[in-house]
């Protein structure tokens, strides 16, 4: 069931560049860490791109279905677990790269105001 609650005291393209911040946010450290063999780094990035999908979800922006049953599978796949879970993510956020970098350098062309 979408949200549709709008909070009017805040313009929604300061919403959209921030959303696409966290993403490429999310998905750049999670990548650095994984690859530079930084844990910390690894884990607070896939935290955040973990945590943007359940936002989308919530938002009805995502279907559940897919990162869901990837999630699951790539746990199974990589130790320990949670790299899995991040990977069924960080597999969405690359390919919305160009999206997300829409959402912080041409807001109004995400969110055209009437």
């Amino acid at each position: 069931m979408p949200v549709e609650y709008i909070d009017e005291s805040v313009p929604p393209t300061v919403l959209i560049v921030i959303w696409g911040l966290v993403e490429l946010l999310g998905i750049s450290a999670f990548l650095a860490g994984f690859f530079l063999d930084i844990t910390w780094l690894m884990v607070a990035g896939g935290c955040l791109s973990v945590l943007d999908d359940i936002v989308q979800m919530a938002l009805g922006v995502l279907n559940p279905g897919f990162p869901i049953v990837a999630g699951v599978a790539l746990a199974f796949i990589f130790t320990p677990w949670y790299v899995g879970v991040f990977w069924s993510s960080a597999g969405l956020k690359v390919m919305n790269i160009p999206t997300a970098l829409m959402k912080i350098f041409t807001p109004h062309s995400v969110f055209p105001r009437s």
